[in-house]
């Protein structure tokens, strides 16, 4: 079979982007975004990828750097299959074994942007990174070696700083690269010049994406290989949902990859959108999953098709969780009918149980502030987000340990529970008392939740209320009882 070399030809634009790192994220997330912005928007600007650790570049020379993204999912209610080309990638050096050449990327005019995507332990500062080190250990003090060659070959000149969009995890992402960047000249003892340089010249935006990718799909493979009509061992499957938050407004203009199928957000308001993902989309997942694993569903897809859940699953959203989302209600709906589509996505398959993992501190995250923002607005108790804990303790609810997990029956299964190890503890201890009891004692700890829940008046009952008509009458009846009412 050919290879997608051989069908595709490579195209040759201007180096725009740094990229640090070649993992399947970045490249079915901003290459991709970058390649359709060439196709769409005029933008002419390919991506010098740097493998920041030792790794190998031949394997995307085999393939003159082209590989293919297979989207597959959701969109616009109906069943969405994609399959690009990607041509953005002009080169791939590994900055250990090609430094040199790497290092002298920083004397290209048309650079202007750096992306990253290193791990959340990447933007860090080592203290034993030193100067002369050919590169630095770490991914900030890899970039300040850059920063400080570009800023030394072009004499400080403001045009050539550039633009950093790091897509790591971390809250505050791109204020903590340049902290760390401005740790590493202060620790070199660079020239005060090259720090003002760094403040006036360059730009360090938070950003915050959203795009679930599953990489290279081995088992699939040779099948999408006949369908494609070549082979392509670089191939990275995703799905169709992509969203990127760029926390400054005045990239829009030198940055424009914002497309129809890959919306983009050039704001001052980064937190309301990261906001609006763990409310709605995260808190979701934590409002609808250990009720329904209890009520004999196992993956999230089944959730969307079961009316008596997905019932449950419209409520809470669109009744109790987009209200207190800080965004234009019609963006917070839009965003909330795109996250369904992604649950129902046939594609995946998502168990209820990977997400139950650590359900305490999703549940403190994720769930508590809309609670109490809708509870202040409204001036009663969500029903589903109070529901939403007293499923929480129901399925945590056990006396028997596993290998450092609980064990809980759902039936004539077992099911695992897993959490930080004092919370189980905690809860293996409390499982014996009396309902009533096991609620106050749980709720009540400042440890789990930041705050007394039993404090918040009629919650604590609530919970109680909830947790006794599961008992009387099952989970799932209880789910259909509570969303019938008004």
């Amino acid at each position: 079979m050919e290879n997608v070399s051989d069908l595709y030809q490579h195209i040759s634009r201007p180096v725009k982007v740094l990229q640090f790192g070649e993992g399947n994220f970045l490249r079915a997330f901003a290459d991709y975004a970058i390649d359709v912005a060439n196709e769409k928007n005029d933008f002419n600007g390919n991506i010098a990828v740097i493998l920041p650790r030792a790794g190998r570049t031949d394997r995307f020379a085999r393939q003159n750097n082209l590989y293919t993204v297979c989207l597959r999912g959701r969109r616009n209610g109906s069943v969405y299959t994609e399959n690009r080309v990607i041509t953005s990638i002009e080169t791939v050096l590994s900055a250990k074994e090609e430094y040199q050449d790497f290092m002298a990327l920083a004397h290209m005019a048309t650079l202007e942007f750096v992306i990253s995507n290193t791990t959340e332990a990447g933007i860090a500062f080592d203290g034993t990174d030193a100067l002369e080190d050919c590169p630095a250990s770490t991914f900030p003090g890899k970039l300040t070696k850059f920063l400080y060659e570009r800023y030394r070959f072009y004499d400080g000149a403001a045009d050539k700083g550039l633009i950093m969009l790091p897509t790591e995890l971390n809250d505050n992402n791109g204020q903590l690269l340049r902290q760390c960047v401005l740790q590493y000249a202060a620790a070199w003892q660079l020239p005060a010049g090259f720090t003002a340089w760094l403040t006036a010249a360059c730009v360090f935006a938070d950003t915050l994406v959203d795009r679930i990718v599953t990489g290279y799909p081995e088992k699939e493979a040779p099948a999408l290989f006949e369908e494609l009509g070549y082979e392509d061992r670089l191939l990275v499957k995703a799905e169709p949902f992509a969203l990127w938050v760029i926390g400054e407004p005045s990239v829009a203009s030198q940055f424009p990859v914002n497309s129809e199928g890959f919306p983009v957000e050039y704001t001052d308001r980064l937190q309301a959108f990261k906001e609006q993902k763990v409310r709605i989309l995260n808190g979701a997942h934590t409002a609808m999953v250990l009720g329904a694993y209890l009520s004999g569903l196992d993956y999230v897809g089944q959730c969307m098709s079961d009316s008596v859940i997905r019932r449950q699953l419209d409520q809470t959203v669109f009744g109790e969780i987009v209200p207190t989302v800080h965004l234009p209600k019609e963006k917070a709906k839009a965003f909330a009918q795109a996250v369904y589509e992604r649950f129902a996505n046939p594609f995946v398959k998502h168990a209820l149980l990977a997400i139950s993992l650590n359900s305490v501190s999703k549940w403190r995250a994720r769930i508590l502030p809309a609670f109490k923002d809708s509870l202040a607005a409204t001036g009663r108790l969500p029903k589903w987000l109070t529901y939403s804990l007293a499923a929480l303790l129901a399925f945590y609810r056990t006396e028997e340990a596993g290998d450092h997990c609980l064990l809980g029956q759902r039936g004539s299964n077992t099911y695992e529970i897993h959490d930080d190890a004092m919370v189980l503890q905690v809860f293996r201890e409390s499982a014996g008392q009396v309902t009533a009891d096991y609620v106050r004692s749980l709720m009540g700890r400042i440890d789990f939740w930041g705050e007394d829940l039993t404090q918040i008046p009629g919650f604590a009952p609530a919970v109680i209320a909830h947790l006794d008509r599961m008992a009387a009458i099952g989970v799932k009846a209880h789910i259909g009882e509570v969303g019938r009412q008004a």
